[in-house]
């Protein structure tokens, strides 16, 4: 074979579906294998399924306890424990297909890629499939291809990467310092393909799924309600951060950088400032939206590409700039109507 793959798999409180997905790793056809896993504080059982999975399974595994300090930081100690020649991150409640990642690494070495990917389905809590990858997304027309070029299809949804379904080479993350953001509770991941993206030269993709994305009420994806405003800003955060590593790389003639800067972050500036008129009412908007700072920025965000692709973010960015008022009782009105319906369907 190849070489060392390290498989690196974060766990906060995961007893419900970890053991599944450690049955789902342990068959993988692929070898030299290390599993890499880290439990981030858990309170309950998961840190003694570790161990006992430790202590049977066939593979190298690491068991790794540390106090909680979020996916992020649990990601970025993994990969600093990690031996192997390729990389993935996985979550706790992942499955594959057993041959996924032996295929990822033959596309790879094919083409000699720093990346490659594959289709992902959804499956709901019991395992049962529930979507398929292309119900609504397509692979790249070109296999290999340049990494701005799969990032601009991602940026603007033809293209979907899930980060149980990536692998990169270890060597090409430590060149280029592309670790996960501390603290960052969402985006994280997005953040994290963007910016590998932008600086691969060779991306490659299995074209079919080979990994399956549960649904879950507890899953990272469905888990910030209550903290919903926090999940904004930290997304929009993430994307400015990747705007200014695309800088920083040389990247800004590029359709990925007007795709990031004219679809994307826009996009978030519209999703935060939507929580902060239902946060915090009508007068701290106001007085947010009328700041020559943000003011700028949302200006920016009124642009052709917009209005091209998302005329509805568009036309609220329009009415957060210009009427505010009209913005704020927009914003209510439709999340009332999502409550009524939640309230019907419930």
């Amino acid at each position: 074979m190849s070489g060392l793959l390290s498989l690196i798999i974060p766990v906060y409180n995961g007893t419900k579906y970890l053991p599944g997905t450690l049955d789902s790793l342990e068959n993988q056809n692929y070898e030299p294998l290390e599993l890499i896993l880290v439990d981030d504080g858990s309170t309950d059982d998961t840190l003694n399924i570790m161990r006992s999975f430790a202590e049977k399974s066939r593979h190298e595994v690491k068991v790794i306890s540390q106090a909680k300090a979020g996916v992020s930081v649990a990601r970025n100690r993994g990969f600093s424990e990690a031996d192997g020649k390729y990389v993935a991150f996985c979550d706790h409640d992942d499955l594959f297909d057993p041959c996924c990642f032996l295929k990822l690494i033959d596309e790879m070495e094919r083409h000699d890629s720093e990346m490659a990917f594959c289709g992902h389905d959804f499956i709901d809590e019991e395992g049962k499939p529930i979507g398929r990858y292309d119900d609504k997304h397509s692979y790249p027309k070109a296999n290999p291809s340049k990494g701005i070029d799969v990032l601009y299809d991602y940026l603007v949804g033809k293209v979907s990467i899930w980060g149980g379904a990536v692998l990169y080479r270890r060597d090409f993350l430590l060149t280029n310092g592309i670790r996960y953001t501390p603290n960052c509770i969402c985006a994280e991941d997005n953040e994290f393909f963007i910016k590998a993206l932008a600086t691969a030269k060779s991306v490659t993709c299995v074209r079919e799924s080979l990994a399956f994305w549960r649904q879950h009420p507890e899953s990272t994806r469905h888990s910030f309600q209550d903290l919903k405003i926090e999940a904004n800003l930290h997304e929009l955060t993430a994307y400015l951060r990747c705007k200014a590593f695309m800088e920083k790389r040389g990247k800004t003639d590029t359709k990925a950088y007007r795709a990031l800067t004219s679809l994307v972050i826009p996009s978030a500036y519209v999703a935060y400032l939507q929580r902060v008129v239902l946060a915090y009412g009508k007068e701290r908007f106001r007085a947010m939206v009328l700041a020559e700072s943000l003011r700028s920025k949302l200006a920016d965000g009124c642009n052709l590409m917009l209005f091209m692709k998302r005329t509805d973010l568009f036309f609220k960015l329009f009415l957060a700039m210009y009427l505010p008022d009209a913005f704020v009782n927009l914003t209510r009105k439709r999340y009332e109507k999502k409550i009524r319906a939640r309230c019907v369907k419930g």
